[in-house]
C-alpha cells in the first residue's frame, strides 16, 4: 500500500511539472506573438504637439523654491521595435528665428532638460521634465519665455520626424508667477531714496552712513537685500552711474559746481549674495586723490545694481547717490600739496653722486637750488639742492661744504652760500583756518636777517626773509631753528591762492632739512 503509495506522489508531482512546462510555453509564445505586432522597421519620433511653436500649459507647471518644471511630450508613429535612447540639445537660433509676441529668448542654464530620454520596446511616447529658473522668470517677468528643443541621434537605427524633430516653447512669466513672489534685489538705504535725494557725506554723518577714510581710499559699505524665498547665492554688478549724476546736475538736485568723478576713480566690488541669505553687504571706494584733485569742490557718486545672476534689481531702489563735502570732512587736506612726505619724488638728480636732487611738484627761486654740478668734460650738468638723498630723502638746503676737489670737472657739487633760497608750492585754498606743520630734522639759528623760516602769504610766491611780516600779503610763518615739530596757522575770510614752503638764508656750513609737511583745516561746522 505505501509503495503504491509513494508512486501516485511521483506521478502527481511528474504532471505538475509538466502542466508547469506547457504553461510557459503557451506563455512564451503570447509574447512572441505580441512582438509580431509590433513593426520591425524602425519607429518615427518626433514632439508630440501640434505646431512647432507652443505654449506651455501652466495647468502641468510645478513650482519649485529656485525653479519650476513642466513635462514635453515625445510620440512614435508605431510602438518602438526595441529599446533605444535619443538625445536632446537646446536650439537657441531656432527660438531667436521665431516671432512671440512680447517674447524674451533664455537658454542654457536659464532652462536645463536630461541629456537623453530612453524610449522603452513597445512605448508609443515618453515625456521628460524641463526645468526654467526662478531668476530667468523674474529677469523677464512681464514677458513669454521662449526657448527651443530639437530631438538628435537617436539609437539602434530610429528614425526622426524632420519636419518635427523641434519644437519651441512659450512661457508667460505673469501666468507662473504672481508679482508679490518676485525675488527684488534693492540698496538698503535707498528705500528711504527712491527720488534720487542725495544722501550728503559729513564729518557727523560718516559712521551712521557708513562710510570712512584712510589715506587711500573713501570707503561707503552698504547694504543690498533680496525680497523673497532665498535660495542659491548669486553675484550681481555694482556700477558707477554718471549719468545719474549728469541728470541730477541738470535738474538743480545737487550743488552748482559739485564735481562728478569718472569710473576711474572707483573700485567696485561685485554683490555676493551667499546660499540661503537675504542680504550682504558690498564695499565701494573711491580714490581719495580723485577727491582732493576737485578741492575744494563737493563730489558726488552714484553707485547702481546691474547684471544680476539671478532675479531682476527694483529700479526704484537700485541706486545709491551720495555727496561728499571735503570741508566738511577732512581737516587733514596735506593731498591739495604734492610730494609732501619721505620717501621724495624728484624731477631731476645729480648725475654724478645721486644724492642731490630737484624735488618734484614744489616750486623754486634759482637760491632754492644752489648746488652746481659739473661733468668729467667741465659742463655744467644743472643745479640742484632742494633735495637730499640721506637720511631716507628730505627736503634740503645746505651751503658751505666745500668738497676737496670743489670746482674741479666731474668732482662733487658746489655749495654756495643761499640767499633767500625759496621752495613752497602755491594752491586755492577756501576760507577758514588753517594749520602748516613742518617735521623738521635740522635747523639753524633764524632771526629776520639769517636762518630759515616756514611761511606762508596770500599770492604766487613767499616773502623773503628779512622782515617777511611786512608784505601785506603775509599770513604766518615760524622759525626753522631746531629739530621736530614747526608749525604756524594762518586764517583766510575769504578764498584765495596761497604760497606756503620755506624761506633760508644761509652761509658757511649750515643745513636745514625737512623730512615732513603737513597741512590742516579747521572743519567747517
Amino acid at each position: 500500500m505505501n509503495t503504491f503509495y509513494k508512486n501516485h506522489i511521483k506521478i502527481v508531482i511528474l504532471f505538475c511539472s509538466f502542466f508547469a512546462l506547457t504553461v510557459t510555453f503557451l506563455y512564451s509564445c503570447k509574447q512572441e506573438e505580441y512582438v509580431d505586432e509590433v513593426s520591425s522597421s524602425p519607429g518615427v519620433l518626433k514632439f508630440d504637439y501640434p505646431s512647432l511653436v507652443n505654449a506651455v500649459n501652466i495647468a502641468d507647471v510645478t513650482k519649485g523654491d529656485d525653479r519650476i518644471t513642466f513635462p514635453v511630450r515625445i510620440a512614435l508613429e508605431n510602438p518602438a521595435n526595441s529599446t533605444f535612447t535619443v538625445n536632446l540639445q537646446p536650439e537657441p537660433q531656432l527660438a531667436i528665428s521665431q516671432t512671440v509676441a512680447n517674447g524674451a529668448v533664455i537658454n542654457f542654464p536659464d532652462f536645463s532638460m536630461p541629456q537623453s530620454v530612453e524610449v522603452r520596446f513597445g512605448t508609443r511616447n515618453v515625456t521628460f521634465n524641463v526645468a526654467v529658473s526662478a531668476s530667468a522668470i523674474e529677469r523677464n517677468y512681464g514677458k513669454n519665455l521662449v526657448f527651443a528643443i530639437t530631438l538628435a541621434n537617436p539609437s539602434k537605427s530610429q528614425k526622426l520626424d524632420e519636419s518635427k524633430k523641434s519644437v519651441v516653447l512659450t512661457l508667460s512669466t505673469t501666468d507662473v508667477a504672481k508679482i508679490d513672489e518676485l525675488h527684488f534685489l534693492s540698496f538698503t538705504a535707498a528705500a528711504s531714496n527712491p527720488n534720487q535725494v542725495v544722501t550728503q557725506l559729513t564729518s557727523p554723518n560718516l559712521t551712521a552712513n557708513n562710510a570712512s577714510f584712510d589715506s587711500n581710499g573713501f570707503l561707503i559699505k552698504a547694504q543690498v537685500d533680496l525680497g523673497g524665498k532665498a535660495s542659491r547665492g548669486f553675484k550681481t554688478s555694482v556700477a558707477y552711474n554718471a549719468d545719474t549724476l549728469k541728470k541730477l546736475v541738470a535738474k538743480g538736485l545737487l550743488p552748482a559746481g559739485t564735481a562728478i568723478l569718472t569710473n576711474a576713480a572707483m573700485d567696485l566690488n561685485d554683490v555676493d549674495l551667499g546660499d540661503y541669505k537675504n542680504s550682504t553687504v558690498v564695499e565701494m571706494r573711491i580714490n581719495i586723490d580723485s577727491i582732493f584733485a576737485r578741492f575744494p569742490s563737493k563730489v558726488a557718486v552714484a553707485f547702481t545694481l546691474s547684471n544680476p545672476e539671478k532675479y531682476q534689481v527694483n529700479a526704484a531702489k537700485s541706486t545709491l547717490v551720495y555727496l561728499i563735502d571735503p570741508l566738511r570732512i577732512f581737516s587733514d587736506i596735506t593731498k591739495v600739496l604734492k610730494n609732501t612726505s619721505q620717501p621724495f619724488k624728484t624731477s631731476t638728480i645729480d648725475p654724478n653722486q645721486g644724492r642731490w636732487g630737484v624735488l618734484s611738484g614744489w616750486l623754486f627761486n634759482a637760491q632754492g637750488n644752489t648746488r652746481q654740478s659739473y661733468s668729467l668734460t667741465n659742463e655744467l650738468n644743472g643745479s640742484y639742492g632742494s633735495f637730499d638723498n640721506n637720511n631716507s630723502t628730505q627736503i634740503a638746503f645746505e651751503s658751505g661744504y666745500i668738497a676737496a676737489d670743489y670746482g674741479k670737472p666731474g668732482g662733487a657739487p658746489t655749495s654756495p652760500n643761499i640767499t633767500n633760497g625759496k621752495i613752497y608750492q602755491t594752491v586755492l585754498l577756501p576760507a577758514g583756518t588753517y594749520k602748516f606743520d613742518a617735521n623738521i630734522r635740522g635747523g639753524v639759528t633764524t632771526d629776520n636777517t639769517k636762518g630759515a623760516y616756514g611761511v606762508a602769504a596770500i599770492g604766487t610766491n613767499i616773502p623773503d626773509i628779512a622782515a617777511p611780516t611786512t608784505p601785506a600779503n603775509f599770513v604766518g610763518r615760524v622759525a626753522i631753528n631746531g629739530s621736530g615739530s614747526k608749525s604756524f596757522t594762518f586764517t583766510l575770510n575769504a578764498a584765495a591762492t596761497v604760497s606756503m614752503g620755506f624761506v633760508a638764508t644761509l652761509s658757511g656750513s649750515q643745513a636745514v632739512n625737512i623730512s615732513g609737511v603737513t597741512l590742516t583745516r579747521t572743519l567747517n561746522p
